[in-house]
């Protein structure tokens, strides 16, 4: 008589397996982010017998990053000679390819951040203890750069992840934001969009953007070697049109500069220090929103505009 397996072997049990018992509940829940889960679980091991229950559950998805890996499931599972294949032979659309770009970024990050973070700590410790001046040593400098560019990547990560879609109250969301990011800093910020303006989205992932786009144009009024600090306005602007929201940073600031096409590219920057993961950060935070963001450099300064569709649109 076979021997019962036990509690362990039970609890060790492979998360495939796991995962395929339980896809159809997750697809019809109402939590996108558990379909979101189900959805790249069967665009990894999707076969012919679930193209029925991916094409229903593909018919009421609202959620386009959620479709854009139904549909990729879909392509694996017709039975139009091997899966993998055929997948190479079909043209991804711009939402699948930026949703597989996300699902690589998030996995890649989670995997650095993991890997460094302890031997960052283990480091910290040892200098701490071992170097006699540790507060004025390049030792430290180090450790702090590189603690903070484990920070970028965790914001990073966080861009890239599946979106928790609520509503909120955007004007007030900006109001916290700008006095977190300008505080104690000889800078003023007009706001001018409208009150009580209530619009859905991700919170997280909205103010993400948002504290990297206000940073550049602060970081970027600062640079001016303006007579007795009198530092141009920056301007803050929001609203909602029938398709999508939108955010607008405008500063007076000292301009772009660099290439413009290269601006969103992780470790791209212009200024001393800066890790040059900020603007990535804001684009990658939007797209996992569905939405976009761009830079446009005036004559003087730069509009920082972000969007996300409307959930109805």
């Amino acid at each position: 008589m076979a021997e019962k397996p036990s509690s362990g072997a039970q609890r060790f049990m492979p998360r495939v397996a796991v995962m395929g018992s339980d896809i159809a509940r997750k697809l019809e829940s109402r939590d996108p982010r558990d379909r979101l889960e189900a959805a790249r679980y069967l665009a990894e091991h999707a076969d012919n017998k679930q193209i029925v229950l991916i094409e229903k559950a593909l018919a009421v998805e609202p959620v386009a990053w959620v479709s854009s890996a139904l549909k990729r499931a879909l392509q694996r599972a017709r039975p139009d000679g091997d899966g993998l294949r055929m997948q190479e032979r079909i043209d991804l659309s711009p939402d699948q390819t930026a949703q597989i770009y996300s699902d690589a970024l998030e996995a890649t990050a989670k995997q650095i951040i993991h890997e460094i973070e302890p031997i960052l700590g283990a480091i910290r410790l040892s200098a701490e203890t071992e170097i006699g001046d540790f507060e004025g040593s390049d030792t430290k400098r180090g450790l702090e750069r590189m603690e903070a560019l484990v920070a970028a990547l965790a914001r990073l990560r966080q861009a890239a992840g599946a979106p928790k879609v609520q509503e909120f109250a955007l004007d007030q969301c900006i109001y916290a934001w700008i006095a977190e990011e300008t505080e104690l800093k000889p800078v003023s910020v007009l706001r001018a969009g409208p009150q009580q303006t209530v619009v859905e989205g991700d919170k997280g992932l909205v103010g993400l953007a948002f504290a990297n786009g206000l940073r550049n144009a602060v970081d970027a009024t600062l640079a001016l070697a303006v007579e007795n600090k009198k530092y141009p306005e920056i301007t803050v602007n929001w609203g909602v049109t029938d398709v999508d929201v939108w955010v607008a940073i405008v500063d007076s600031g000292i301009g772009f500069r660099g290439n413009l096409t290269r601006a969103f590219e992780i470790g791209s920057t212009t200024k001393a220090g800066h890790l040059g993961m900020g603007l990535a950060t804001a684009q990658q935070a939007m797209t996992s929103l569905g939405g976009t963001v761009r830079l446009i450099p005036g004559e003087i300064g730069v509009r920082f505009e972000m969007r996300w569709p409307k959930a109805t649109a």
